[in-house]
């Protein structure tokens, strides 16, 4: 046999080589609060207090490692790159509250308008936003 035809038949056996697994957004995932503040004042309830968003668009709101449960939660998050828009949702009628996210490594900030009112344009506590400082839950090994 020909070093040619050898090399085809070793080329046409190999394994296929895949594209590796897509990427999840990087607000992906659960995480536990480290600070809150509502209407620009610092406010206890973080504590005990846990957020999961999932690749589906859903989100889930735990507290002290329970689900809350109550109404479906949704999102939808415009940006691809670790920060952008993102409007969140946890009432029946399906009305979204506007936000802003950003992950910086395994933390997220998170800054979520309250009642009527346009997006926030930052990440800083004001009145009328409610802004969160998360650190990324590792998996269980």
């Amino acid at each position: 046999m020909s070093p040619l035809v050898v090399g085809l038949l070793v080329v046409a056996g190999a394994p296929n080589l895949k594209d590796p697994p897509a990427k999840e957004p990087p607000l992906v995932g659960r995480w536990v609060c480290s600070a809150l503040t509502i209407n620009g004042k610092a406010d206890p309830q973080w504590q005990g207090l846990e957020y999961e968003f999932t690749a589906a668009g859903g989100w889930v709101i735990y507290r002290d490692g329970r689900d809350i449960g109550g109404v479906v939660r949704t999102y939808t998050a415009a940006g691809k790159a670790g920060s952008g828009p993102v409007d969140v949702c946890e009432r029946a009628d399906g009305t979204a509250e506007l936000a802003l996210y950003k992950v910086d490594g395994d933390t997220l900030s998170l800054a979520i308008r309250t009642g009527r009112g346009a997006r926030p344009t930052d990440l800083e506590p004001a009145p009328g936003v409610m802004t969160f400082t998360f650190s990324r839950v590792k998996p269980a090994r």
